[in-house]
């Protein structure tokens, strides 16, 4: 009956959230049935269970979110993000090119500036919120359609950026923590799994934006996100870019937490920028960023206290148990239950942590090199941790003022379709040439 009720529970806050009921009442409910049917303390897993969740979760979000905010809003009053977005697209984008070349070109930069971003060791929902209003700038050139934008900026922050070999983001160390390995293990069937992931998200993605325009959609801004006035004073491109490179530096050469550095590129921002912002609206830019981080960070904790409830039950072990039992090749054991622990957790990382100390000594008796554990893994993480309750995904909807059945079947494609067929292929390449580990 547990284990019935843990999966009533999943089923009650995917259909909630993507029926556009709040994500507070949809995890409270899901909470709810889980507790009824595992027998739980009612009063206990919500209070202590349930709010233990959340707090973990504003404890490791609610700065950076709330800083990443600030900067973004930042860059978008400013006009920064306008200018980095113009000066590309002028120089990639002629006139009169086809439509799939807008969209490759418009596809191409978010993804290269997401990646490095990413790469840079900036946190995948904070590279996501600073890239916004850029993304929103490259949209409207390239007439595409706003609803796949948390599609395309998901494809350069949740997808390879997380598992390629080298990767500092959470997904790639949980592995680390968790297998004794280190961060550049597999190589070769690391980097093929990312190249097939980037072929994937742009030949999907070019054929359902094309689809969209066939039928008359073309990209429109929300009133609430902000205009890109072509006549306004802003910055230059090189200025433009300053604070963007200093957190990049300062995160990774001088290894400074990423609170610090956020605070630190928002200031220089503000010094750099100060000619195109009023006192005025330095005051009302830092308040609404601030303002706006507090429902992303709650979206995310809400999740974070409903995966809690789920975890802390005895028909979660006996889920874990079941799943670790199955009679299969290693590598698809490996897959399949990092990929299970990482939906039922809403987590890349937290999935990882989970699942690997429960089979990685069973993989390892059966045969399995460490690294290829590892790299399976962390590509594995990547293919059920976004579904639609996950809370990297609700904390963005109000950034974008949009719905989740608008934006979610775009992420789909670039954060679940993308991300098993860069799986397939590691895990296949591992399969046949484990030496490549």
């Amino acid at each position: 009956m547990g284990v019935i009720g843990c999966i009533l529970g999943f089923l009650v806050v995917i259909y909630l959230v993507y029926k556009d009921w709040s994500v507070y009442i949809a995890t409270f409910l899901g909470a709810c049935v889980v507790i009824l049917f595992t027998g739980s303390g009612f009063i206990a897993s919500l209070t202590e269970t349930f709010v233990s969740g959340i707090g973990t979760a504003i404890k490791s979000f609610f700065f950076m979110l709330m800083f990443g905010c600030i900067q973004s809003y930042i860059y978008r009053e400013s006009g920064a993000a306008f200018s980095i977005a113009d000066t590309i697209m002028n120089a990639f984008l002629k006139e009169n090119v086809s439509n799939t070349k807008k969209n490759m070109i418009g596809m191409g930069i978010i993804l290269v500036i997401g990646a490095l971003l990413n790469l840079g060791g900036i946190i995948a929902g904070v590279v996501i919120v600073l890239m916004y209003p850029i993304a929103l700038a490259v949209f409207e050139r390239c007439d595409i359609p706003k609803k796949f934008i948390l599609g395309i900026l998901g494809a350069g922050s949740y997808t390879f950026t997380l598992t390629i070999p080298g990767s500092p983001q959470v997904t790639n160390v949980a592995a680390m923590t968790s297998l004794g390995t280190t961060a550049g293990v597999a190589p070769i069937p690391g980097l093929a799994g990312a190249a097939v992931e980037i072929v994937v998200i742009l030949f999907i993605m070019n054929k359902m934006i094309n689809h969209a325009r066939e039928k008359g959609e073309h990209f429109q801004r929300h009133p609430l996100d902000p205009q890109n006035n072509a006549s306004a004073a802003r910055p230059n491109f090189v200025i433009s870019i300053v604070p963007m490179l200093f957190l990049f530096v300062v995160f990774n050469v001088f290894n400074l937490h990423i609170i610090i550095c956020l605070i630190l590129s928002c200031l220089l921002s503000l010094v750099l920028f100060h000619k195109y912002l009023t006192l005025n609206q330095m005051k009302s830019l830092i308040c609404q960023g601030a303002t706006e981080s507090v429902p992303m960070t709650l979206s995310v904790a809400a999740i974070c206290g409903f995966a809690a409830v789920i975890t802390n039950s005895e028909a979660f072990q006996t889920m874990l148990n079941a799943i670790t039992s199955v009679n299969l090749s290693p590598i698809l054991i490996c897959w399949l239950v990092v990929a299970l622990m990482c939906m039922l957790t809403g987590g890349s990382s937290t999935g990882q942590l989970v699942a690997l100390p429960l089979i990685a000594p069973k993989l390892l008796k059966m045969g399995l090199n460490v690294n290829i554990i590892h790299r399976v893994s962390v590509f594995a993480a990547t293919t059920l941790d976004s579904m639609p309750y996950c809370g990297s995904i609700l904390m963005l909807l109000p950034m974008c003022h949009m719905k989740l059945k608008e934006i979610y079947p775009s992420m789909f494609v670039t954060t679940v379709v993308a991300t098993t067929c860069g799986t397939a292929t590691v895990a296949l390449l591992c399969a046949l040439f484990p030496g490549l580990a």
